[in-house]
């Protein structure tokens, strides 16, 4: 815990020096904790692509503080779950993005932290686009020794204010680039937030989303209706061969 901490303290103080600087992808791997690099599509043109899903997701609510009066005192997140199919190979980028919701407390919130479960062992490269919508990005990304879990480090958090007094800081792009071209609605997402002036400093507030865009093997299913033309097609083309043979 100490080694990262450092790691991220250095990669906070890199990202504050140079983060105006775009660059390409770093790779995430398993084990791994890389200086998440900010990127655009000049930098990096493998990041242009086709836009093939875009929802929105929303947190579980939390009281800010807990047992606190749940008509006023609560706060929760948006999550944009995009995902994109790059021109340069028609493999997927996972391009969440953390989005201000509400804040009904009297506390402002600090988001230092995200994470991403789902990942398996597929390849990913790993940055954040900074010529889009947003405020702000991560400055570390660390990878579990399994895959499964990308975890964010926000050095500079998003700074979240209340409904009624600005700013509500939300985050730039995440670019995941993967090595495959299917995906599933399977992974989950948590983001991690203090609470200025909290009665209980350090407290951690997390809140989480399921349906989130992850890498996968399986192809999707197809709808019934969709399997059943299929079938009706398939079955008037062997009848067709049939009476071509017999005539």
């Amino acid at each position: 815990m100490k080694h990262r901490f450092k790691e991220c303290l250095a990669a906070s103080v890199f990202v504050a020096v140079f983060g105006g600087i775009a660059a390409v992808a770093a790779p995430l791997v398993p084990g791994g904790t890389i200086m998440m690099p900010g990127s655009t599509a000049a930098s990096n043109p493998d990041l242009v692509g086709v836009v093939v899903q875009d929802s929105i997701l929303a947190t579980n609510v939390l009281q800010v503080p807990p047992g606190s009066n749940p008509f006023f005192n609560f706060a929760d997140f948006s999550v944009q779950n995009r995902v994109v199919r790059s021109d340069a190979d028609s493999n997927l980028i996972f391009a969440p993005r953390i989005l201000f919701r509400r804040n009904v407390t009297t506390f402002p919130l600090l988001v230092n932290r995200v994470e991403m479960w789902g990942f398996s062992d597929f390849a990913i490269d790993a940055s954040y686009r900074v010529d889009g919508v947003g405020d702000r990005g991560p400055t570390t990304g660390f990878r579990s020794a399994d895959g499964q879990t990308l975890s964010f480090d926000f050095g500079f958090p998003l700074f979240v204010n209340n409904l009624f007094v600005g700013p509500q800081e939300e985050s730039y792009f995440f670019s995941l680039k993967s090595d495959t071209s299917t995906f599933a609605n399977t992974g989950r997402l948590s983001i991690f937030a203090e609470a200025v002036g909290d009665p209980v400093q350090g407290r951690v507030y997390r809140f989480d989303v399921g349906g989130l865009a992850v890498p996968t093997t399986t192809v999707v299913p197809l709808p019934a209706s969709m399997v059943m033309l299929i079938g009706a097609i398939a079955a008037l083309f062997s009848q067709a061969l049939r009476w071509r043979i017999k005539t």
